[in-house]
């Protein structure tokens, strides 16, 4: 593990452990970090005879009273060859027994995977926040002008909820779950524990593109910036249930097994076809595929660089990448508070923050995007997809990068 990765890696290993829950890190064959997982459990579907197969495959593994989603059910391996595979042990046991069999191998999506774990991109967005030049009164990229007659549009943010008030005037009427801050530290100012505030940033990235539309920013993230596969999609079929947005903002994804299908992320899908998903690409300058922006049914977005005219340093990048915007040097809505990096070269400095950040990563980019779809929809109120559409349709095409929206 590099030490940025080692250091948001370990928050999120201790947040999931105070719930009772153990990930791990798979490496890959030259000592990468593969993909993060829930250890000791597996997803399968019910379906065919998924269960009895896995049974005779892999005697000793059992479903567990778990919450699943949909078809989606949780299996336990803590019985399988006397509880001493790890999880990618045992699939690659469970791989090696299904030989041509496996449905991989026709197309199909696996019989069984990980639990992964969903991060916000790359553990953490590309950077920590940091304090903007200038003490800049507004945000950038600015708030566009309201539209006359506007028609009714609703964004869901699936993130790390909203921060209490008081909030900038450009997230006037945005409403969320609560995102709490920490407690107050000695100089009478709240600490501001690491991720905190991503949601609200977000949200104002993309009511700064929409400024008319309705914006709810549920907290899904409650994990130091992580949750398992498993649970999100419950969480996003929540927030789908409850708000019925046009729009729905997800700067997270994982890594997976083998850089095969999401069994939970299929199973949403098939429960939401129509649904226009916009998915940040990931912070890892790689073109390995993230999940879910990396499905086609997704609008995966990349970032470009301040003068959105390259691709930022950070960006995953690719064919699965729909199009690129803005994700380097932006500035929103922050809590007000003192913040103690994390990261190297920084940690463990302290930062106070007034209520504004400038933050970098394709998390940022994603709600750009989001937001030029609800504006689309405010000004013509076609369907969300007939939105999705036009917007990519004035993408422009830089050398080198690939579709962008430059704003």
């Amino acid at each position: 593990m590099d030490a940025a990765f080692e250091s948001q890696y370990r928050l999120m290993q201790r947040s999931f452990a105070s719930k009772g829950i153990e990930i791990n890190v798979a490496f890959a064959p030259g000592g990468d970090v593969d993909y993060l997982y829930r250890t000791g459990r597996l997803l399968t579907r019910v379906r065919d005879d998924n269960l009895e197969r896995l049974s005779r495959l892999l005697p000793g593994v059992v479903r567990v009273d778990e919450p699943g989603w949909g078809d989606l059910a949780v299996l336990s391996i803590e019985g399988v060859e006397r509880g001493s595979l790890t999880v990618p042990e045992a699939l690659n046991v469970l791989d090696e027994r299904l030989g041509d069999d496996n449905p991989v191998r026709r197309g199909r999506a696996p019989l069984a995977t990980p639990d992964h774990v969903v991060h916000i991109t790359r553990l953490c967005p590309a950077t920590e926040p940091e304090l903007p030049s200038g003490n800049p009164a507004g945000p950038w990229p600015a708030q566009r002008p309201p539209t006359a007659n506007p028609a009714p549009v609703m964004i869901g943010v699936a993130d790390t909820g909203l921060l209490d008030g008081p909030l900038p005037a450009w997230l006037n009427g945005v409403t969320g779950d609560p995102d709490a801050l920490g407690p107050i530290l000695s100089g009478g100012l709240p600490r501001i524990p690491p991720f905190k505030g991503h949601g609200t940033f977000i949200a104002g990235v993309a009511r700064c593109m929409a400024p008319q539309a309705g914006v709810y920013v549920a907290d899904h993230f409650t994990m130091s910036g992580g949750e398992l596969e498993s649970a999100i999609v419950a969480r996003l079929d929540d927030l789908i249930q409850q708000h019925n947005p046009a729009v729905v903002n997800l700067s997270a994804g994982t890594y997976t097994r083998n850089n095969w299908t999401s069994l939970g992320f299929e199973a949403f899908h098939e429960a939401h076809p129509g649904l226009v998903l916009v998915a940040a690409a990931g912070n890892d300058a790689t073109d390995r595929e993230f999940y879910p922006a990396a499905y086609p049914w997704t609008l995966s977005v990349g970032a470009l660089g301040p003068d959105q005219l390259h691709r930022a340093w950070f960006s995953n990048y690719g064919s699965w990448v729909d199009v690129y915007a803005l994700g380097e040097g932006m500035v929103n809505a922050y809590a007000t508070g003192e913040y103690t990096y994390q990261e190297p070269p920084k940690a463990p400095a302290v930062q106070v923050f007034g209520g504004m950040s400038r933050w970098d990563g394709t998390s940022f980019a994603a709600p750009l995007v989001a937001g030029m779809i609800a504006a689309h929809i405010a000004r013509t109120g076609v369907p969300a997809e007939d939105a999705k559409s036009a917007v990519l349709g004035q993408a422009v095409m830089l050398p080198g990068v690939g579709p962008a929206l430059p704003v």
